[in-house]
């Protein structure tokens, strides 16, 4: 299965034409905003500022994601994390196995069953792959929500593929800043990897999150979190900021702090809150060694012509800046490894 999706990744590139890829590069003139909060705002009061703040920026981020995914998809990527180091021996897609069924665990730890007759919540799900390991460890019918058409489409074709689309998942093209289309107390349990920095107001969008949970049901989030160890008044802490942007298309570097608060002022009690297996690093290096590998290959059968000079340009911006994210997390600026598991209040 790897190698087929890598093959058709490949293949979708390589016949790309060049102006079908200008969406993507100029994808690149929002990633240099500031939008960063240290704990320091936080005590003070500062509001988180977002990364998007309209309809505008929202159609960047589908342009970035529309060449994005297949991209990821050339390596042990194509779900768009990088996971948690939970287990050191293993590399980048074991880990996001083990990490996946530890949250899954958590969801169905709750006092609220998990079963085939519950449903299940998925914001930003990417090509579906987590929504289809959610399932299979659950039982239940999983709905993911996405705001980039390309992934949803490899979504539900792999879930049509398993004989689960229209039965036990479900895919729906939206914006998670827009009001859920769910009445209220709707799902058994909710889940987002790594897609809320784009919130454009993470206390609000924590209070829709909430609005369509039932009561007791569980929460959990993995996401981009700014650490202690981010220092703005240093320029070079800055610059590895803007860069890190840019390698992960990740946008609000929010402290820790911030995600928190956000989850218990919607009615929330956190359960769980931590930065799993502490540095990333290792797995962080894996792929990039593998992607520049990859451009320095392509760059030279794009000099002899026996591939096309986009396919070199494209690959040249994606691994621009990869050293930048691995200094910020081993200098603990910055993680892309944050969890918080938490459960919606009673009545």
């Amino acid at each position: 299965y790897r190698v087929g999706t890598m093959a058709d990744a490949f293949w979708k590139l390589y016949t790309a034409k060049p102006e079908d890829l200008e969406p993507f590069f100029k994808s690149f003139e929002i990633w240099d905003r500031k939008a960063y909060n240290t704990l320091e705002d936080f005590k003070a009061g500062i509001p988180p500022e977002p990364f998007i703040t309209g309809k505008a920026d929202a159609a960047k981020v589908v342009d970035y994601y529309g060449t994005l995914n297949k991209l990821c998809a050339m390596g042990s990527v194509e779900k768009m994390y990088i996971p948690p180091h939970v287990d050191k021996t293993k590399g980048v897609f074991d880990n996001q196995l083990l990490w996946e069924k530890s949250f899954i665990d958590m969801l169905m730890a709750g006092p609220l069953p998990i079963n085939e007759s519950s449903k299940i919540l998925e914001v930003g799900c990417g090509r579906g792959r987590i929504t289809y390991h959610t399932q299979q460890q659950t039982g239940a019918h999983v709905t993911g929500i996405n705001i980039e058409p390309d992934q949803l489409k490899a979504a539900r074709a792999f879930a049509e593929q398993q004989g689960l689309l229209g039965t036990r998942l479900e895919f729906l093209e939206g914006n998670y800043n827009d009001d859920m289309p769910f009445p209220d107390n709707t799902f058994d349990a909710f889940y987002a990897v790594q897609p809320l920095s784009y919130s454009q107001d993470l206390y609000k969008n924590f209070r829709e999150f909430a609005r369509v949970m039932k009561p007791g049901a569980r929460l959990s989030i993995l996401d981009g979190a700014m650490r202690d160890g981010f220092d703005p008044t240093q320029e070079r802490h800055r610059r590895l900021l803007l860069e890190t942007r840019e390698v992960t298309g990740l946008g609000g570097f929010w402290h820790t702090a911030y995600w928190r608060d956000a989850i218990e002022k919607a009615g929330m009690e956190v359960i769980f809150e931590e930065v799993v297996g502490d540095l990333q690093a290792p797995l962080i290096e894996e792929e990039r060694w593998l992607f520049e590998g990859l451009e320095v290959l392509v760059g030279y059968l794009s000099k002899f012509g026996i591939l096309p000079a986009h396919f070199h340009k494209l690959l040249k911006r994606f691994t621009d800046h990869g050293t930048s994210f691995i200094t910020m997390d081993k200098e603990r600026m910055f993680t892309t490894a944050y969890q918080v598991v938490a459960q919606k209040k009673m009545p």
